[in-house]
């Protein structure tokens, strides 16, 4: 046991100081909405794709856990849920996250019927992104996208 401890101590000390400067500066990474695609359309909704721009500004990788999203247009729910999937964030530098989601018609027939005429609605996503950072543990990292929805375009792209 006392053989155990001293060779742990050794390696400890021959790759711990730099290991641990490094942990020590842990930063949280910054998420910003990059964009959202149309990716198809069935009987029953929309597939789209939410893309993120993780920028980790460390020097080791981190694990995006999951994405918990809220998306409301005009102020109305229209869509809520998590994706767990597990995304390698790369060091020192930017990866791209995608979130596939599925909008419902029910629910956007249901939202669009609040509108009252209303050429481009606003939209409002919320996502909290969950990391595992070395010595911080987990990490919520909010993001916040607003706009208006451009209604022409997309009954453009579903007309195709």
């Amino acid at each position: 046991m006392k053989h155990r401890f001293l060779l742990a101590a050794a390696l400890f000390a021959l790759v711990g100081c730099s290991g641990l400067g490094t942990l020590a500066r842990m930063e949280s990474p910054t998420v910003n909405v990059t964009g959202v695609q149309l990716k198809g359309t069935t009987l029953a909704g929309a597939d789209v794709l939410v893309q993120f721009r993780v920028d980790n500004p460390n020097d080791v990788n981190l694990v995006l856990d999951g994405i918990g999203y809220h998306l409301k247009l005009n102020g109305q729910p229209l869509l809520n849920g998590r994706y767990d999937q597990q995304v390698q964030i790369a060091a020192s530098g930017p990866t791209t996250v995608e979130l596939p989601v599925t909008i419902r018609f029910d629910d956007l027939y249901r939202v669009i019927s609040t509108l009252q005429n209303r050429k481009n609605p606003e939209y409002a996503l919320d996502a909290d992104l969950r990391f595992a950072v070395p010595v911080l543990g987990e990490v919520i990292v909010p993001v916040t996208q607003t706009g208006k929805v451009p209604v022409d375009r997309l009954l453009q792209q579903i007309g195709r």
